[in-house]
């Protein structure tokens, strides 16, 4: 169950990656290996010290609630869904 669950986690993770890429393209490395270390290592542990039901609550829950959380930040920023353009950019020092 616990390939299952790191195979589902790592799905999730990469579905995100290339839906949002455009809010994340220019974070650096160590940012991108915490993030997915970190979602990679809690599950893992949820799985041992937790177990199933609450691994998938974490596998599905998180996303869902950083998916609603993202939906109301860009909409009360002004910024597109998916591709937010030049504006992300200004808003997040990039340029």
């Amino acid at each position: 169950m616990l390939i299952l669950q790191i195979l589902a986690a790592l799905s999730i993770l990469l579905l995100g990656r290339f839906f949002f890429f455009s809010f994340v393209r220019k974070d650096p490395l160590y940012v991108f290996i915490l993030r997915y270390g970190g979602f990679i290592g809690i599950t893992v542990l949820s799985h041992y010290y937790l177990g199933n039901f609450w691994t998938w609550a974490w596998i599905i829950g998180l996303p869902l609630l950083g998916l609603l959380v993202h939906f109301i930040f860009v909409r009360i920023k002004g910024f597109h869904f998916l591709k937010p353009g030049e504006k992300y950019d200004n808003y997040s020092g990039w340029k």
